[in-house]
């Protein structure tokens, strides 16, 4: 068997010339070129915007060894780097403290408030209070409040004289662990007492918490401290409480006691309890704390109980204590947030903090003075958080702290003010603070995408600004407040309507206002020019303008969607997607179909390709392609991230014109290069493995980039996908109907010749260029499914109706089948060109061998050498079918040549020994072609032809024979006769033949009375087997039609004479006239020594009589063009007298 034949082609280069060139790369630039550099860009699109490392958590902090962070820029981006970038303010000096943030109350000013702090840094609370520690306070609290000397120190005498405040002992108690158990049960009841060493009596109580060793109270108790604070001990002890009970009562526990322990418990408390009905409590343990150990900021610890100097664990309580002092609270919450402020603007002057930098930490000294100003004011933790929420809003207008330090106040004040009445105080302090802050959080959402200092934390920022916003839109905004004044939201839409504004909506109006911004941007960054724009920068303006809100958008998707769906379950890339689609579709439609409309008809080749256009001078890029491939994955990208239907979904019928003229192109281009690549093509197989050369790669090469652009551009819509992909399969239909013209016609013009000039030479080339049409042939229908067409004719139907599916399926099958038919046709034509070029040089050896074979001549060497050579070239070449058609060729060639010398020596009366050398020949040629298990399956042909020369080889006696067997023949399917039969029987014996002639039947009338004087002739054929032989004859019988014979004759065979089965007698029945001077004719008969062999013996033998018909016989056609010969001219006059008579 041949070996593999097809595989995929791979693109070669020939030479140094690049097919490609010749087109400038029409189809790599709008296949996998196009389709390279799509990729390409869309790796670009993975934006290098993003404001963190990948693997980086959103809330962790990004910041780089030195304290920033690493920010990277899009160099698509550089032309709007400036884009909403915002200043940063510098520090701000001291008239605008006193001017722009502290509060102008006609009973606080700088001054007062400068001497409360001093009165309360000399009577300062807590364990920090120590010499060193004041003075240090004081020069900062100086510095601080910009007070020159001569004030200070007057202000400094007058706050040395004041009175020291009373001071409280704020506790806690908030639970206890592992308390050792004092009732039978094995668990206690517990309560708590507490009270100052200095004054035992005056005790405070918890409450009761019944059977538990693990109790929790979380109350709170006020001490008054009447002397020297540090010098203070407080006791704190823990109790079993023990009810009053009857001895029954007591009894009645027995079921409820815990081990011996507990019994031996209860049996000494029922004793106690009959003797003298007392139930004293029993203290479980104690703790004493100094008080001097308490920092001004308050503590939270654990203390161990403790009772008399036994080492046994008695539990733990914990407890929370602050010093306080007593003073008026709206007066001390005005001093706080006044203090705030002044204390965080000297930080903020101080230390130059940038903005968005500061988070809530003072430096030692100012956080120890708010601390001792908290406590000496009684501020609970509320009011503290709020009088910070109060100054760091008014402080953040001017500038920008750090979102985090709101967040963490929030969570401070948003429990309580959920509760107070709208009208109070603080809920106007909250709120007034919350109009403040949020411009700057909706600034942030605006701003996501600046380029300034800002920027470098701003996923951090965005997390604390969105948890601010989820906090505060949970709370109900008092009907008094407005907290979007349309004097600092201009860009809320609802200020143009009449919709309510609320938190939710403010979101998505700063996330679209800062996406019209940024588009606005990019539009007039993006656009190098406005006038005299030719086609190509447009479109490359598109591209531009799409990849830069591609980026943006996958910014989005990347580093902050998560972020606003897990803080405010808002999508945010959703949101921008449908801003963006409007006004994109706006944009790139009017620009699109403006290219389009720009572009010229072209005058396409029809079917019989006499023209090729000169298409030098018209070009497309592949500038409007890119442009819809990005659209298409823009619009894919929306349908994943929104439900709503997009203006930008209905690109692609902006584009059918282009489509459309990108075929026309395509189709003249690839008839054009597969021109150049035939012309190029040396006719030679690319490598050992294939049977195919150059120009089929590169053929295929332009299918394949064809079939790369056509999955690239995607049709949408199935009407439109069918009309362009019929007309791509109709296309790659006549380039390969094309492809196969051309190469036909190429390798027709070569012509090699052997050295003596007379015989053609099969060469590679021949074979190679059928090889190359029937691989295009058998490539295409495989080619063509590639194209997906199976799926756009189901998605047709069920668009339309099956039926109609169908009918378009048909139509591309038809166009298909049409042109493998065509193809097929060229290749079969090109095979006969190929054995008519190899019929003058067979037709002579022939001619020569048939005519001088016996005379030892070398004419059938040199056939067969030439028949052999031709034929290895084309086994070695073409695969397995091609080579069986070219056989049916060159045997197809053959047979004309055959019928042409076997006519043209019959008339020139050519002895049978021509004829018999003739059909030798013939045999050793039928031997040579029965190569590789391959025969030609013209069997009709062949077997007409070796019989005709079996005929014109046979001698005139031979001849006659064989014309006598076709009668016997065509006597046997005779089913009646109108001459009569007759009727003898057979058989040998071992001497000859025992022939009886019985009788005859029905014979014709030959006389004018009705009857017929018969005899019976009999004869052996051929004469020349039977020349000893003489002929056998019955008596005559008259008058009668139906005579009986019945004679017997005994005829001498050799055993050579008696095996030869086609020996035939031949039965003449004449009439004798009436005076026996001559016979006529009447009928004859004939049987073979076959058939007497195969009769049963002593059965009769009936025989219909015939007369001898001059028929078309190629038996007798070959005795008439022996005119010459004597026999053959008695044969054929005698027969001629028989049929007529």
């Amino acid at each position: 068997m041949l070996k593999s034949y097809f595989r995929r082609p791979e693109a070669k280069f020939f030479g140094k010339i690049r097919l490609q060139d010749g087109d400038d790369g029409f189809f790599e630039k709008f296949g996998s070129l196009l389709r390279q550099k799509s990729q390409i860009d869309e790796g670009v699109l993975k934006t290098s915007l993003a404001p963190f490392e990948e693997n980086g958590s959103v809330e962790e902090s990004d910041e780089s060894p030195d304290g920033t962070l690493q920010c990277s820029q899009d160099p698509e981006c550089t032309s709007i780097d400036t884009f909403a970038t915002e200043s940063t303010l510098a520090s701000t000096s001291e008239k605008d403290i006193s001017a722009s943030v502290l509060d102008s109350s006609p009973v606080m000013n700088v001054t007062d408030l400068y001497e409360e702090i001093l009165f309360e840094i000399f009577n300062n609370i807590g364990c920090e209070n120590n010499d060193e520690c004041t003075n240090g306070l004081v020069e900062f609290v100086q510095e601080a409040f910009k007070i020159p000397n001569a004030t200070h120190v007057e202000i400094c005498e007058a706050a040395r004289l004041k009175e020291p405040p009373n001071v409280r002992l704020n506790v806690e108690i908030i639970k206890a662990e592992n308390l050792m158990s004092k009732d039978s049960n094995g668990l206690s009841d517990p309560f708590v007492t507490l009270y100052l060493e200095s004054n035992g009596s005056h005790r405070y109580n918890s409450s009761v918490k019944p059977a538990t060793l693990n109790p929790i109270w979380e109350e709170h108790f006020s001490l008054p401290i009447t002397d020297n604070a540090r010098d203070e001990v407080l006791i704190v002890e823990v109790w079993d409480f023990d009810a009053a009970e009857t001895v029954k009562e007591k009894v009645n526990k027995i079921l409820e006691v815990k081990g011996v322990k507990g019994l031996s418990k209860l049996m000494k408390e029922i004793a106690v309890t009959a003797s003298s009905g007392k139930h004293d409590n029993e203290l479980i343990g104690r703790a004493a704390i100094t008080l001097k150990s308490i920092p001004v900021s308050g503590l939270t610890v654990w203390y161990n109980l403790e009772k008399g100097s036994k080492g046994r664990s008695r539990g733990s309580l914990l407890v929370n204590l602050a010093l306080s002092a007593e003073k008026n609270k709206s007066v001390a919450v005005q001093e706080h947030k006044n203090l705030l402020k002044l204390l965080l603007m000297y930080e903020l002057e101080t230390s130059q903090v940038a903005n968005y930098w500061w988070s809530g930490k003072f430096s030692p000294n100012a956080e120890l003075i708010r601390s001792q100003h908290a406590a000496q004011s009684g501020l609970t933790p509320f009011d503290c958080a709020l009088s910070q929420w109060h100054a760091y809003s008014i402080i953040h207008e001017t500038h920008k702290l750090n979102f985090t330090l709101f967040n963490s106040i929030l969570d401070i004040v948003v429990p309580v003010i959920t509760y107070m009445q709208n009208d109070s105080e603080d809920v106007k302090t909250f709120w007034d603070g919350v109009r403040r802050l949020l411009p700057s959080c909706f600034a942030v959402l605006r701003k996501l995408r600046s380029k300034n200092t800002s920027d470098k934390n701003i996923v951090r920022a965005l997390n604390e600004v969105l948890d601010i916003l989820k906090k505060i839109k949970e709370l109900e905004v008092p009907e008094s407040v407005d907290i979007f004044p349309k004097s600092v939201y201009g860009w809320l839409h609802t200020n143009d309507t009449d919709e309510t504004c609320n938190i939710d909506t403010a979101i998505v109006d700063a996330i679209n206002t800062g996406t019209k911004e940024w588009l606005e941007h990019i539009v007039e960054g993006s656009r190098q020019s406005k006038n005299n724009e030719t086609d190509d920068e447009k479109l490359q303006y598109i591209i531009k303008l799409i990849q830069m809100v591609r980026s943006d958008l996958q910014r989005a998707m990347e580093y902050f969607d998560k972020i606003f769906y897990h803080k405010i379950q808002l999508n945010y890339s959703a949101i921008l997607y449908l801003f963006y689609d409007s006004k994109l579709a706006e944009i790139c439609k009017s620009i699109i179909i403006e290219v389009c409309n720009n572009i010229k008809r072209l005058d396409v080749p029809d079917d019989q390709f006499l023209y090729l256009p000169n298409l030098d001078n018209v070009n497309m890029g592949t500038t409007l392609f890119e442009v819809y491939l990005i659209l298409k994955r823009y619009v894919a990208l929306g349908e994943s991230l929104c439900s709503e239907s997009l203006e930008l979904g209905n690109f692609y019928p902006w584009f059918e014109r282009g489509v459309t003229h990108w075929l026309d192109i395509s189709i003249i281009k690839a008839l054009s290069r597969i021109q150049k690549a035939i012309d190029l093509d040396q006719l030679k197989a690319v490598d050992e493995t294939v049977k195919y050369s150059s120009s089929a790669v590169d053929t295929l090469s332009i299918f394949y980039q064809i079939k790369i652009f056509w999955q690239q551009l995607d049709w949408p819509e199935v009407e439109g996908s069918y009309i362009f992909v019929a007309k791509i399969v109709n296309d790659l239909c006549r380039c390969c109907i094309f492809y196969a013209q051309q190469m036909s016609r190429r390798v027709e013009n070569i012509f090699i010749v052997d050295d003596n000039n007379k015989n053609f030479i099969l060469s590679e080339e021949w074979c190679i260029a059928i090889n190359n049409m029937d691989y295009i042939r058998q490539t295409l229908p495989s080619f063509i499914k590639e194209l997906s067409i199976d799926d756009i004719i189901k998605r047709l139907g069920e668009y339309r109706t099956n039926l109609e599916a169908e009918r378009c399926a048909n139509t591309i099958k038809t166009v298909i089948e049409n042109a493998l038919d065509t193809e097929r046709n060229q290749i079969v034509e090109l095979i006969e060109i190929v054995a008519r070029k190899m019929a003058p040089p067979i037709k002579r050896y022939l001619a020569e061998g048939a005519e001088v074979l016996a005379k030892d001549s070398n004419s059938m060497d040199q056939l067969m050498m030439y028949l052999e050579g031709s034929l290895s070239t084309l086994y070695d070449t073409l695969n397995e079918i091609n080579f069986q058609r070219i056989l049916d060729g060159i045997w197809s060639e053959l047979s004309i040549i055959m019928y042409d010398l076997i006519q043209s020596n019959l008339d020139k009366r050519r002895p049978p020994a021509f004829f018999q050398n003739l059909n030798n020949t013939l045999q050793t040629m039928m031997d040579c072609f029965k190569m590789g298990n391959l025969q030609t399956s013209d069997v009709k042909i062949l077997s007409s032809i070796q019989s005709r020369l079996r005929l014109y080889s046979l001698e005139t006696a031979d001849l006659i024979h064989q014309y006598y067997l076709e009668r016997l023949e065509t006597q046997k399917n005779q089913e009646s006769s109108p001459y009569g039969q007759l009727t003898v029987t057979a058989q040998f014996t071992d001497s000859g033949l025992l022939l009886n002639i019985l009788n005859a039947r029905n014979l014709m009338p030959m006389d004018s009375n009705g009857t017929v004087d018969s005899f019976v002739k009999a004869s052996f054929m051929p004469t020349s087997r039977f020349n000893d032989l003489s002929t056998v004859k019955t008596n005559v019988h008259n008058k009668s039609c139906f005579p009986l014979y019945d004679q017997e004759f005994r005829i001498n065979l050799s055993e050579q004479q008696r095996k030869e089965k086609n020996s035939l007698i031949v039965f003449s029945i004449k009439d004798k006239d009436l005076f026996g001077m001559s016979s006529q004719y009447i009928a004859e008969s004939y049987i073979s020594f076959e058939d007497i062999e195969v009769t049963p013996l002593g059965e009769q033998i009936m025989m219909n009589l015939s007369r001898p018909e001059y028929t078309d016989s190629e038996s007798l056609r070959a005795l008439e063009y022996r005119l010459g010969d004597k026999q053959a001219k008695d044969f054929l006059k005698k027969l001629k007298n028989r049929s007529f008579s």
